[in-house]
């Protein structure tokens, strides 16, 4: 166990250390994407929002005084609807808005997640273990909302057995992260959990009519103008941007396969995923296993997967790594370790062009991920479990 500890030690030190050196001249550019299309929206320039390049140097040019590099490509290719949750900001200067999302969505996220601290240290080694992950880094870094998705699941499952309609709007929100969202109706139809399922269905649609008045539907029709013509500059940018993070498709690409079978190991990969949840949710196991469960299988199942976004799988490692009542099984700690760790030698378009050697021990990660999901399934089911609500 000590092996594990400095492992996870020297990985966790040296990706904040990598992520620093990644963002010191670009720092929370991605939060510059909401904030430069929110700006945009209350100008009244929307069609500024469906265009790429004038996008980007209009985002440059805003941000020249914060960006030491200027940015090369940034478009917007989000849904509307994630336009509200950049709403509450807009009138914030840039570095509070940057600054108080990232703190108010993390201060959310380890609310969320203090329900699920076992007591005394445990509790507070769980907390430090994601607060210390290198994807915390990165998400600061580039100043994404993935504490903000992650916080949502964390306080939508705690919630589901306790308060199933406010764990549903929790849930539900999860559209703002729609390839994140794919596994929770597979866990929530597996508990006959009906309620929360049409709790998070009413907020799904309640969000859409919210975005008919704010952005609009103009912005509706050019998005999805982009989208259904087959715009290639548009889907250019889609593709690009899921090169860079870690999905399933992104390791076979960079593995040399065609895009056509990497998609195809993608959908593998999401129904793999898919299985491990539906069993994992119908077997009578601890609610903080099946939650490691969920997280883990929504890093594997995601179509586009930005390497903030693997503070899921953080997440779902220390719930393994810190169990309620006694220690963690050896093979379960060696994954759940390995899982952490491979958050800070990520991602692979990146390391490929810097670091050859850990670019090839990235592309072991959705290997890692699934072996710890199989693992976990394959186990027996434990006689401890929290409650289930089947409404």
């Amino acid at each position: 166990m000590a092996v594990l500890v400095a492992l996870a030690a020297v990985v966790g030190a040296f990706g904040w250390l990598i992520f620093f050196f990644l963002f010191r001249d670009t720092l929370g550019q991605d939060w510059m994407v909401f904030d430069t299309a929110v700006q945009a929206w209350r100008h009244g320039d929307v069609g500024l929002l469906l265009d790429g390049p004038r996008f980007t140097a209009v985002l440059n040019a805003t941000h020249a005084g914060w960006l030491k590099t200027p940015l090369v490509f940034h478009p917007w290719v989000y849904p509307p609807y994630t336009l509200l949750l950049a709403l509450p900001f807009a009138l914030l200067p840039w570095s509070l808005s940057y600054i108080g999302f990232q703190a108010l969505s993390l201060g959310f996220l380890l609310v969320a997640l203090w329900q699920w601290c076992p007591p005394g240290r445990r509790g507070a080694l769980l907390l430090g273990g994601v607060v210390f992950c290198p994807a915390t880094a990165f998400t600061l870094g580039a100043g994404q909302n993935s504490f903000f998705s992650a916080g949502l699941v964390v306080g939508g499952m705690w919630l589901l057995p306790r308060r199933p309609i406010m764990a549903g709007l929790l849930l539900g929100l999860l559209a703002f992260k729609p390839q994140l969202a794919i596994l929770v109706p597979v866990a929530l139809l597996s508990l006959r959990a009906w309620r929360v399922l049409a709790a998070a269905a009413c907020t799904v649609v309640l969000l859409l009519l919210a975005s008919l008045v704010v952005p609009g539907p103009g912005l509706w029709r050019g998005w999805l103008h982009l989208f259904l013509s087959g715009d290639p500059a548009f889907h250019t940018w889609v593709n690009e941007g899921r090169l860079h993070g870690q999905s399933v498709f992104a390791y076979l690409h960079f593995l040399g396969l065609p895009d056509g079978w990497a998609n195809i190991g993608q959908v593998a990969a999401a129904a793999f995923a898919a299985c491990c949840v539906w069993i994992a949710f119908r077997a009578p196991r601890p609610a903080a296993e099946r939650l490691a469960v969920l997280l883990c299988a929504m890093v594997l199942a995601a179509a586009h997967l930005g390497d903030y976004d693997c503070i899921l799988l953080g997440i779902g490692a220390m719930l393994l790594l810190v169990p309620e009542a006694g220690v963690a099984p050896m093979p379960v700690a060696v994954l759940a370790t390995l899982a952490w760790c491979s958050t800070g030698i990520n991602p692979p378009s990146v390391l490929k062009q810097t670091i050859p050697v850990l670019f090839y021990l990235s592309e072991l990660t959705p290997v890692i991920v699934a072996v710890l999901l199989g693992f976990l399934i394959a186990r027996a089911p434990q006689r401890r479990v929290a409650p289930v609500m089947v409404s």
